[in-house]
């Protein structure tokens, strides 16, 4: 066995493999999903449909003010001919960062409610 090999062995034992990483980290939320089991299984069909608006609404509700703000800037964009090129640059940089500030809330709800769904 070369040096590499053994220095290669040596650290795995003492810091794991990517994969022992990977699962220790997502054990936590496989144990909740797991704590949803007795109550999804009693739902109907027409219940799970239901959980999935619900979560959809949950979604459109957490980013409402976003969309508005966004809807709104976009709105004022269409009317280019009453902005100067810096407000319209201002205006666009603005609707980067909301429309940013939107996928951050999205995903912010979808780890929230990934174990029950």
């Amino acid at each position: 066995m070369d040096i590499l090999e053994t220095v290669g062995k040596a650290i795995t034992k003492v810091f794991g493999t990517k994969s022992e990483k990977d699962i220790k980290k997502i054990q936590p939320i496989v144990d909740e999903i797991k704590s949803y089991e007795d109550q999804i299984k009693q739902l109907s069909d027409d219940e799970l449909k239901a959980k999935t608006e619900e979560f959809k609404q949950k979604i459109k509700d957490a980013t409402a003010e976003t969309v508005d703000e966004i809807q709104k800037i976009k709105k004022d964009l269409d009317n280019i001919e009453t902005l100067t090129p810096s407000e319209h640059r201002e205006m666009a940089e603005h609707l980067d960062e909301l429309e940013e500030r939107e996928l951050d809330i999205i995903e912010e709800v979808l780890d929230d409610i990934l174990p029950e769904a």
